[in-house]
């Protein structure tokens, strides 16, 4: 039987699986919910997570193969992950990265700035000598600022001043009324969890209705996504300050959802860039971040290590 690869990217809107053969071909896919801490109840997640590994087992018996080794990163409950794939697959030596070696290894960099901005957001810079420096990730309540979920909030947040005459008239009311299907936006409270709270990922899923009612031209929506840009910009100016880059060009690599917005929030936060110590090289935004778990395990055996 021939040794397969396991990729498991974790995040707070979804899940997503790739088996991969020894040279990197993806041999199957799988896409699931919410693997954060914050939003998930083990009990139910084990469960969803189980079927979806146990499709990956199949694909990888149709392949003749096994897993060995299998790479884990982002947001997740880690000991019960490992416990759901050794279930499922058996005995499996297991590594663990960061959102930033994943996706500067999409691009086979060593070093430069990752910039996630996804359900959450986070910087982080990896220095040539392995050396790195974190900033944002300190979760909805106290900060992702620029995120998918900072994105959803501001613009309920704008709708519902608008509702109230309180705030600028946008087309946002009336698209976010329809998107979580209530009759004025004092409804989406009934969404609440007994926190108290609108839970992270149903937040963020409104973001694709903030940039289509950006690009039709409204400016409420249009001037949430340019302080998400800006937002951004600072996070990452905050992470390279606190490494004390000053020269360049420093490999920038942006991944997460938010970044599917285009100019409407990379122009915002490439001039913010501009006021920093620092000349950035942009790399396009990665559309399958897990394929840099598996380069990353791939390297992992090249390397012996």
């Amino acid at each position: 039987m021939s040794d397969l690869l396991l990729a498991f990217e974790g995040g707070g809107t979804k899940t997503r699986m790739l088996l991969a053969d020894a040279s990197g071909q993806v041999l199957a896919a799988e896409t699931g919910g919410s693997s954060s801490a914050l939003y998930i109840h083990p009990r139910d997640y084990a469960r969803s997570t189980r079927v979806l590994l146990k499709r990956l087992y199949k694909a990888a018996q149709c392949a003749h193969g096994q897993v060995r080794l299998a790479g884990l990163a982002a947001p997740m409950n880690a000991v019960l992950v490992e416990s759901l794939i050794r279930e499922v697959f058996g005995e499996v030596t297991f590594l663990h990265t960061c959102e930033a070696e994943i996706a500067l290894a999409l691009y086979d960099l060593r070093w430069g700035v990752s910039l996630v901005a996804g359900t959450g957001s986070s910087c982080r810079y990896l220095s040539r000598t392995g050396a790195r420096v974190v900033c944002g990730g300190l979760g909805p309540q106290f900060g992702d600022e620029g995120s998918g979920y900072w994105i959803g909030k501001e613009a309920i947040a704008a709708a519902m001043r608008a509702e109230k005459g309180q705030g600028p008239h946008t087309a946002l009311l009336e698209q976010l009324c329809a998107f979580y299907e209530v009759a004025d936006m004092w409804g989406i409270l009934n969404l609440c969890d007994r926190s108290g709270h609108v839970p992270g990922p149903r937040v963020a899923a409104s973001v694709p209705i903030v940039f289509e009612t950006a690009r039709q031209g409204d400016p409420v929506a249009k001037d949430v996504l340019a302080r998400a840009g800006k937002a951004l910009g600072n996070l990452v100016l905050d992470t390279v300050g606190k490494a004390r880059v000053r020269k360049g060009p420093v490999p920038l690599v942006m991944t997460g959802g938010v970044f599917r917005a285009g100019q409407l929030v990379t122009g915002p936060l490439r001039r913010t860039l501009r006021r920093g110590p620092a000349v950035f090289e942009f790399y396009p935004e990665a559309a399958e971040p897990a394929l840099g778990i598996i380069r990353v395990l791939m390297r992992t055996q090249r390397e012996g290590r």
